[in-house]
């Protein structure tokens, strides 16, 4: 095969390679190939060491190889051969179409602030990239003080990434399957038992979280759902209400936004429960409340939330980083224990357990995707099993007196 060779030509004040190619025959043929490079003063060397690098290629048979393929070939090359760093970020844009604004924005977060710096910096491609190469960066995770859980959260990441180029067939299979998923502690909430939920409940009297931390603690709300109640999701007349809305913080431009959404986090979470009469009770109070505060706000009421259950004095959408933070602070003023607001959930769970509600029945309650994930949260507390099966074995070893437990 005769050496490929070139030159630079200048038109429309840009610089060009003419590649000098030949066919079968031998016959030559130019071919144009833009520099993507201004022709003025002092380029003329990046232009000359461009052109070299595309005559390399040709004479390694590398750009051959590629004018042979098909365009759809073409790409998966040229993915493959993406730095990894870069192909990650146009991963993300191309799913995002695919998942809920939140898990988005925390995706992001993981790519910009953690696996750009840092596949940067090591160089590789897509196609190298090995499940060594991937223990390595939770490693550094590791070592950067970030939990095993996080870190859980980034291999599930560049696995759905790398499912996506394996779909693709960019590569053949997906180097996470390779790794060593990371391991994590499993985080064992705090919660509260009924007393302690009576007295909290008093300390909020007069509160403005007082409705939110009330509902929370009877129907183990998520916090975007609480304060995503609507007033038409109360049926008085049927005694339910029905979980189908939340409230989200999301980043924009100018800072965080309150967001409303009908997309709960499953399918599970869409639920209808039982309207308690103490609830009834309360909700009809905060009505009159609301009334009272229009009248006397005037127009500094804020109208445009009047479906919402969960506004403040002034009409307007709780925000959600706010009654995380107020919730910490009324429970240490008041000297009480203190637990996430999340707790409350997992306070409501508890009791349920302590009274005897099966765990399918809690799933339900609790809008969980599966009966698994309420189990494996929730076991730990389910004394009231554990104490039934010490009883039973104490009963089957009956001639062992003090074997039976009370």
């Amino acid at each position: 095969m005769k050496r490929i060779t070139g030159h630079l030509t200048e038109r429309n004040k840009k610089w060009y390679a003419v590649i000098n190619l030949y066919d079968t025959k031998g016959r030559r043929k130019e071919k144009w190939t833009s520099l993507d490079l201004d022709a003025k003063r002092g380029t003329k060397t990046e232009a000359t060491h461009r052109m070299n690098e595309i005559l390399a290629k040709y004479n390694t048979g590398e750009l051959y190889l590629m004018e042979s393929l098909s365009k759809a070939e073409r790409e998966r090359k040229q993915s493959a051969n993406m730095l990894l760093s870069d192909y990650l970020v146009e991963w993300l844009e191309q799913y995002k179409p695919n998942i809920a604004i939140l898990t988005y924005q925390g995706y992001k977060m993981m790519v910009d602030t953690r696996m750009v710096p840092y596949f940067s910096d090591t160089g590789i491609s897509v196609k190298d990239t090995t499940g060594d190469d991937l223990n390595e960066y939770y490693y550094y995770l590791y070592k950067e003080g970030l939990t095993g859980a996080t870190a859980q959260r980034h291999h599930s990441l560049l696995h759905l990434a790398f499912k996506n180029a394996v779909k693709r067939r960019i590569i053949t299979t997906n180097p996470c399957d390779q790794a060593d998923r990371p391991k994590a502690t499993q985080y064992i909430g705090s919660y509260y038992n009924a007393d302690e939920l009576k007295t909290m409940i008093e300390k909020f009297d007069g509160d403005p979280m007082r409705l939110p931390v009330i509902l929370t603690a009877y129907y183990g709300l998520r916090r975007s759902e609480v304060l995503g109640l609507k007033w038409d999701a109360i049926d008085y007349s049927e005694k339910k209400i029905v979980i189908r809305h939340k409230i989200i913080e999301v980043n924009t431009p100018n800072g965080k936004d309150t967001k409303g959404m009908d997309v709960l986090k499953t399918k599970s979470s869409y639920r209808t429960l039982p309207l308690i009469p103490y609830i009834e009770e309360v909700l009809n109070e905060e009505k009159v409340r609301q009334a009272e505060y229009r009248k006397i706000m005037r127009s500094l009421y804020n109208e445009e939330y009047n479906e919402y259950i969960c506004v403040d004095a002034l009409g307007n959408l709780i925000k959600p980083q706010y009654i995380t933070e107020h919730f910490k602070f009324v429970l240490r003023k008041n000297n009480m224990k203190v637990i996430r607001f999340h707790d409350l959930r997992h306070s409501c769970a508890s009791l349920l357990l302590a009274n005897g509600v099966p765990m399918k029945m809690i799933q339900d309650w609790l809008g969980h995707s599966d009966m698994s994930t309420t189990a494996n949260i929730y076991a730990h507390i389910d004394s009231a099993s554990k104490l039934a099966s010490a009883n039973t074995i104490g009963n089957a070893l009956a001639n062992c007196e003090m074997c039976e437990i009370n």
